[in-house]
Parts: structure tokens; C-alpha cells; sequence
């Protein structure tokens, strides 16, 4: 019977799957395809819902993080909650950080028009000086098949602004031309667009931002090192230990909520706006 719901659902164009399942695709939502992302033993196994309100059509997707609510990798030994033991680096080897995230399967190459559709709650609280990424473009490499992130967009002093890690995992804030302060997003939905070219060459790629057709950032040279890009939407949490810098242990660690939406990503920015329009 649920496989012949399951399937009833999809042939109707409305295709949507429980948390039980590895991938998620929801057609007024996004149309990409996304799977769980470092899940396996997680608190919260859970952590995404689909929600009629706050949206901005009919469905949108709740996102939940629990305290360091860390998990693990269903294959190999990456592990969010401690370091793998082969790399003292702990940014390189797993630990100290927690997420609750999808990345999408399809990996891709050369320009392209993304978007993202988040909305923040009044009480959304900011866990600085931990790291927290809402979206993140992702590198998939050849050597090694190692995977790099080379776009986060990060809570970094009351603003969400894109990181760019174009060398050597270093980050850089890119040239911004206005800030998206965290206070201004509250309550309501902020619809991001980001037009990039990923490119190996120091003269060809680049990363543009923009809302409500406002160029808010821009970053231009080495975007890659000659592999295939995805995406990640979700919270995800890194060097959670700062948070004792500024507090007394992790007693008052909050739990993080936001939603998304117009999780598209398509070759122009006409069948971009189309998308976001319907």
C-alpha cells in the first residue's frame, strides 16, 4: 500500500518523501534532488519538515538543528562528532562541529543561475563566534575525489554574507557592495540569487549575489580546481569549542530554525525568475 501511495504521488507531479528516505524532491519547492548530508546517528533524525506557513507558495521546508547535534558519514569513517585519527587538522578530519544539511546529487560544471529562499524567526539566535553556513557551493574533486566547499554563505558579525575558499581553504569575504544584516531578515523571506561561473583559471570564474536585483556581493578568479560542483542548503555548524570563548560551557547553546524555498538552479536567469515566479 505505501509503495503504491508513493508512487501514486509521484506520476501526479507532486512527489514528496519522508526523512526515512535518502533523497527529497519537491517540485514547487526546488527542483533539484537532495540527500541527507553526514546524518547517520544524529539526535534528530528528523530534522526537516515540510511546512504550509511561513512559504511563499504552498509548501516550504522547516530546517531544524539541535544543540551539537552531530553524526556521521553512512560510508567510510568522516564523523562531524570526532576527528578520523589520520589528520590532526580538524577541519580536514571530522569533529567539532554538527549540521543538519542536504546536498544535492547532481554535480555540474560552468555558469550557472542558483537560488535560495530563507526565512529567519524572530527568535533565531546567533551562535557566533561558531560558524554557521545556510548554503554552501561545493567542489567535487578529481584527485582523490575530495570534496571542498568554495562558497559558504555564512552568520559572520550579525550579516549573511558569502565566504569564498578559492585557495587552499583560506576564506574570503569578496568585494561586498551591501550588507544582508541577520536583524533585517526576521519575519520574513529573503529570496538570494547567485550567478556563477566555477572555472580553474585565475581569470575565469566568478560568483555574484544578489537580492531583489541588488548586487549585494562579487567574487572574480580561481573558483575551482577542475572538478564538478553541488549544493547544500541547511544549517551546518563548525569549531563549535568557540562558543566557550564567550560562554560558560554549553548550557545555554541554542537550538537553530530556518526555512527554505526556491531551492532552484538552472542555466539562465530567465528560467531562474520563471521558476520563482510560479
Amino acid at each position: 500500500m505505501k509503495k503504491l501511495l508513493l508512487f501514486t504521488i509521484f506520476v501526479t507531479s507532486i512527489f514528496f518523501t519522508t526523512d526515512f528516505s535518502t533523497k527529497i524532491f519537491a517540485k514547487e519547492i526546488t527542483n533539484i534532488q537532495w540527500k541527507k548530508s553526514v546524518a547517520k546517528g544524529k539526535k534528530l533524525s528528523k530534522f526537516r519538515e515540510t511546512v504550509t506557513s511561513p512559504a511563499l507558495g504552498k509548501k516550504a521546508w522547516k530546517i531544524i538543528l539541535l544543540p551539537m547535534d552531530c553524526g556521521r558519514d553512512n560510508e567510510g569513517d568522516y564523523s562531524d562528532c570526532k576527528n578520523n585519527g589520520r589528520d590532526a587538522v580538524v577541519g580536514h578530519g571530522g569533529g567539532d562541529r554538527a549540521r543538519s544539511e542536504y546536498s544535492s546529487d547532481k554535480r555540474y560544471t560552468g555558469e550557472k543561475w542558483i537560488s535560495v529562499s530563507i526565512y529567519l524567526p524572530n527568535d533565531f539566535k546567533s551562535v557566533e563566534p561558531v560558524s554557521t553556513s545556510l548554503f554552501q557551493i561545493y567542489e567535487w574533486g578529481k584527485k582523490d575525489q575530495q570534496r571542498h566547499p568554495r562558497m559558504m554563505l555564512r552568520v559572520k558579525n550579525g550579516v549573511l554574507e558569502p565566504r569564498y575558499f578559492p585557495v587552499n581553504g583560506r576564506d574570503v569575504s569578496g568585494k561586498i557592495n551591501k550588507h544582508l544584516f541577520i536583524d533585517d531578515m526576521r519575519d520574513k523571506w529573503t529570496t538570494i540569487i547567485f550567478h556563477t561561473k566555477m572555472g580553474k583559471k585565475a581569470g575565469e570564474g566568478f560568483v555574484k549575489m544578489y537580492v531583489n536585483d541588488v548586487l549585494y556581493n562579487e567574487y572574480s578568479g580561481r573558483t575551482g580546481y577542475g572538478g564538478r560542483f553541488f549544493n547544500k542548503f541547511g544549517i551546518y555548524h563548525s569549531w563549535i569549542s568557540r562558543w566557550t570563548r564567550n560562554n560558560d560551557g554549553y548550557e545555554n547553546y541554542p537550538t537553530q530554525v530556518v526555512y527554505y524555498d526556491n531551492l532552484f538552479r538552472t542555466n539562465s536567469k530567465d528560467k531562474l525568475l520563471k521558476l520563482i515566479k510560479n
